[in-house]
């Protein structure tokens, strides 16, 4: 069993603490709160702003492999992919017998893919959907919408049978 994360514990607790102060009744403590928490993002973020600003080229990419930290890049506006690459990354990381194909990501926030297939199965197509629209989600937070064109369902099978009345030889 592996420990559980301490920035996840950390990250959790804050939802938790802003969530507790605004279901009670001092309306004005829990909005202090919550601009105070923007304000350490904001500060935590300038520092993270600079500390990319002193890295040599490509370092900042290196530190991406960690969850954590390309998550604060994301967050902070720091990350040094756009967000058709980091969509098409994570894609291509879903390693899915048809990948799916990104078809452009607009101004509005709206990604559109095509989905090749799920396997023939409707069930297997909507939890690789499922799967698709995490992805595109983790990878680029500032989507507003996943839209995707599925292939077309295919045609029910129809039972073959004897016409009643005939033997089979």
């Amino acid at each position: 069993m592996t420990a559980p994360d301490p920035a996840e514990a950390a990250a959790q607790r804050v939802d938790q603490l802003l969530a507790e102060l605004r279901a009670g009744p001092d309306t004005r403590a829990a909005g202090l709160a919550e601009e105070l928490t923007r304000c350490l993002v904001h500060l935590y973020g300038a520092g993270l702003t600079r500390i990319a600003a002193l890295l040599p080229a490509g370092r900042l990419a290196d530190l991406c492999e960690d969850p954590l930290v390309e998550s604060l890049l994301l967050v902070h506006d720091l990350h040094p992919l756009d967000a058709t690459a980091r969509i098409r990354r994570a894609l291509a990381g879903l390693r899915l017998a048809d990948e799916p194909e990104l078809l452009g990501l607009d101004e509005a926030g709206v990604v559109r893919l095509r989905v090749p297939s799920g396997g023939g199965c409707q069930s297997s197509l909507q939890a690789v959907t499922a799967r698709i629209e995490a992805a595109v989600r983790c990878a680029a937070p500032e989507v507003t919408d996943v839209v995707m064109e599925l292939p077309p369902r295919p045609p029910p099978l129809l039972q073959v049978s004897l016409r009643p009345g005939l033997a089979v030889p």
